[in-house]
């Protein structure tokens, strides 16, 4: 027999990101839905810091743009890394709340 009860199947939410702001409940949740857009402004300001750090790095001295040419770009790596485990930690949150969700809806017991 299965339940009547209607549970939610993704994180994110069926209404918008505007709607999803207003909710005072907190029944729809923003921070799923701000992930992708975090991680690819994280991207896009690690490349501009590279950048700038390397043209800094020539503008003072040739031998620390060498230096600067190679570190840059793996420090970027790193932190781009580091960034990416720490968005998937809370990915990973709201998953495991979103299958709580869903076991507490098919173990709840029917009304007699």
């Amino acid at each position: 027999m299965e339940a009547s009860t209607q549970v939610s199947t993704g994180y994110e939410s069926r209404q918008g990101f505007f709607a999803s702001l207003m909710d005072t409940r907190f029944d729809s949740l923003i921070t799923p839905k701000l992930i992708r857009f975090l991680y690819v402004v994280s991207m896009i300001v690690l490349a501009i810091g590279t950048v700038v750090f390397v043209i800094a790095a020539f503008a003072n001295e040739a031998g620390t743009g060498i230096l600067m040419l190679i570190l840059a770009p793996l420090v970027a790596l790193i932190y781009l890394i580091v960034t990416r485990l720490w968005l998937e930690l809370i990915v990973v949150t709201f998953k495991i709340r979103d299958a709580a969700e869903q076991i507490a809806g098919n173990t709840r017991r029917p009304s007699a």
